[in-house]
């Protein structure tokens, strides 16, 4: 009796903890995805984060981003440009932002430098998942 009770609490705070662990290390992965890139010229990597969970948009679903903040000289267009190319190559989806443009976005806020510095710019990256399982068992999908 013991012993079936005991696998019904381990499957009921397993199984949750587990989804979490592996989504996050999916996130972790689309970070060092975008990580194992060269930098455009005169730019400088001030920090970097992942993030798993329902990101952006309505309904229910896991994101995966990982996420540069940058410093450079070079103008907004010409880093989309550079990371066009990076795209093209690693089969993420990246976009580029003028940091101080992108306040209200759930991912900034866990940057530990100051991303409102002019020149200052977030690359991010959107992932694919480890599978449907962990997709739709995490509860910060929902």
């Amino acid at each position: 009796m013991w012993v079936i009770a005991g696998v019904v609490v381990l499957a009921l705070v397993g199984v949750p903890v587990a989804v979490t662990l592996v989504n996050d290390a999916a996130a972790r992965r689309v970070q060092a995805q975008l990580l194992e890139f060269q930098l455009p010229d005169d730019a400088e990597l001030l920090d970097s984060m992942s993030q798993a969970g329902k990101l952006t948009g309505n309904g229910n679903g896991m994101q995966y981003l990982g996420a540069l903040l940058i410093n450079s000289d070079k103008s907004a267009t010409e880093l989309r440009q550079f990371y066009a190319e990076v795209e093209d190559e690693s089969g993420l989806q990246i976009t580029v932002t003028p940091a101080q443009d992108v306040q209200g976005f759930h991912g900034v806020g866990g940057f530990l430098a100051d991303a409102g510095i002019e020149g200052t710019f977030v690359v991010v990256a959107w992932g694919d998942g480890p599978g449907w399982f962990f997709e739709n068992f995490d509860l910060r999908g929902h």
